[in-house]
């Protein structure tokens, strides 16, 4: 240390005769320090923002017991939260509860539920609000369109604050499935205390409703008080109502809006390029939505079988598919390739095989030799199901038969739906993860999707079959009997199944598309600066 104090010393008398001399020599020049380096851009999760998702459709309800139509979906998943829910592998996760155990054969399901779950309006979720909105989901006064998902539900209990013990009536293989699709918890004081819950929330999702401009726009904004407030990231997201497909697109190429779902193949190539071009990413899944034209089997003529089953054969599904989706796709039945193992091959039906003079005979045999005529309802605002419609109606001329496309504006298409008004319709349907989920509501009679209002006592006697079989290789063969019986002699002619591409701006990062509930997953994305 002696060296140290010899080196201070000698610069402290430097500096002290430089001062007492007044040298006015000029001081050496120094450079300016180099600037501090920027700090890195951070490569995790950053909070902050506002997504932009631009919509076909304005919601038409906040009350997901009541949800009709594929515009509320996307911003209810954001807003409430089921029981256990599905990952992207479609597997079966926690959600509100934390785990739950199966007793009793398949008979008993309890639920433990997370402790500290806040509602949007601060409240703590409690079983019993579990048990009202379970209950309520199955109210017949509510008419929810879910309610046949819960008519095996023999016993709601609420055991404690955080436990709910639900007990069925019989076994019922794709119950737990249900569950994650379609029971939506919501506050039992709040939905008393408001008779019509179509604009106004009171969810546990990690998004709460912040404003709604009809016709124009909703907008969540994050939930700071929610469980998995950890895990979400974004501010703000706005659904942004814009009709016209080609719109949609070039607002996402200019970064109008970050996020859209296509579900018009057409536009598939476009998308591919402008991947390549680096304007956008996107995930291509294949649909669990299948098209079909559909029939009100309390009007005639199509309350006779034979009629329905002419029109199957007068049908060329692999024209529709190349007409309306330009090929990007596959002909199915009811259940589509994203269903897997469960998925019976066209080459079974024979009805798919276009014939011409069978779909007269049977017509004539049916008393329609000369024809007849009727409407088909079409959504305005999707071109497939509207090119759909466009497309049957020229294959049915050849068999004598008069279809006019009626062009319908999607409230009031889903008004006609609800009232079954209608002599058809064209439109898709969602298969779930399930056969069950596919077919029980829509094709079982009084089924609480059931538009058709179609009823066979051998078709609803399999689908009870179905639903109680533990083994899934004979649930299996129910279900292949199922389908084989209903492009036989049921309310629809399945069409075909697409793609649905999740396009997406390159900002923004962590999202990953499902089958299942690809809108959900935005809430654990996060915008890059």
């Amino acid at each position: 240390m002696p060296s140290l104090f010899k080196r201070l010393a000698a610069v402290i008398a430097l500096v002290s005769l430089v001062t007492l001399t007044g040298c006015t020599s000029k001081a050496p020049e120094t450079k300016p320090a180099a600037p501090a380096p920027a700090p890195a851009a951070p490569t995790g999760p950053v909070k902050g923002g506002t997504l932009v998702i631009g919509q076909s459709a304005d919601v038409l309800t906040l009350d997901p017991a009541l949800t009709t139509d594929e515009a509320s979906r996307p911003v209810q998943s954001l807003l409430f939260n089921s029981l256990v829910k599905y990952n992207d592998k479609m597997e079966i996760l926690p959600d509100l509860a934390e785990s739950y155990n199966i007793q009793d054969n398949g008979l008993t399901y309890i639920f433990k539920l997370r402790k500290g779950v806040k509602f949007h309006n601060g409240d703590a979720l409690k079983a019993s609000d579990v048990k009202f909105s379970i209950e309520r989901m199955s109210d017949p006064v509510l008419k929810s369109r879910w309610a046949s998902f819960f008519t095996d539900v023999k016993e709601v209990k609420a055991v404690d604050d955080t436990t709910i013990q639900l007990t069925l009536a019989k076994p019922n293989a794709a119950f737990i499935n249900a569950v994650a699709s379609y029971m939506f918890i919501q506050q039992e004081s709040f939905v008393k205390a408001n008779p019509s819950l179509q604009r106004i929330e009171n969810g546990t999702g990690p998004f709460k409703f912040k404003e709604w401009v009809p016709n124009s726009s909703i907008t969540v904004t994050r939930f700071a008080d929610g469980f998995e407030q950890d895990k979400v990231f974004i501010d703000n997201v706005t659904f942004k109502v814009m009709p016209e497909v080609a719109s949609r697109l070039a607002a996402l190429r200019t970064g109008e809006v970050q996020f859209l779902e296509f579900l018009e193949p057409q536009f598939g190539p476009q998308l591919e390029q402008m991947k390549t071009a680096g304007n956008i990413d996107f995930t291509k899944v294949f649909s669990n939505m299948y098209h079909m034209f559909g029939f009100n089997t309390k009007r005639a003529p199509f309350d006779n079988a034979k009629v329905r089953q002419a029109i199957q054969y007068a049908v060329d599904r692999d024209t529709l598919l190349k007409t309306a989706a330009l090929g990007q796709g596959a002909v199915v039945g009811i259940l589509t390739p994203a269903l897997g193992n469960w998925v019976l091959p066209v080459d079974k039906y024979p009805e798919y095989k276009r014939d011409v003079a069978k779909a007269k005979a049977l017509l004539k045999e049916a008393g329609y030799e000369k024809g007849f005529e009727f409407k088909i309802m079409a959504p305005s605002n999707y071109p497939v199901d509207l090119n759909s419609a466009i497309a049957l109606a020229e294959q049915l001329k050849e068999v004598g038969i008069t279809a006019v496309v009626d062009k319908t504006e999607w409230g009031t298409y889903v008004d006609n739906w609800v009232k079954r008004n209608f002599d058809t319709f064209v439109g898709n349907n969602g298969n779930g993860t399930d056969p069950d989920l596919a077919m029980y509501a829509a094709l079982s009679t009084g089924g609480s999707t059931n538009a058709f209002q179609y009823s066979d006592k051998e078709i609803d006697d399999l689908l009870a079959k179905g639903r109680i079989s533990a083994d899934p290789a004979a649930r299996k063969q129910v279900y292949d009997t199922i389908q084989q019986k209903l492009v036989e002699k049921g309310p629809m002619v399945y069409t075909f199944a697409t793609y649905a591409y999740y396009a997406y701006s390159p900002k923004l990062q962590g999202y990953k598309g499902q089958v299942v509930s690809p809108f959900r997953n935005i809430a654990y994305a996060w915008i890059k600066n």
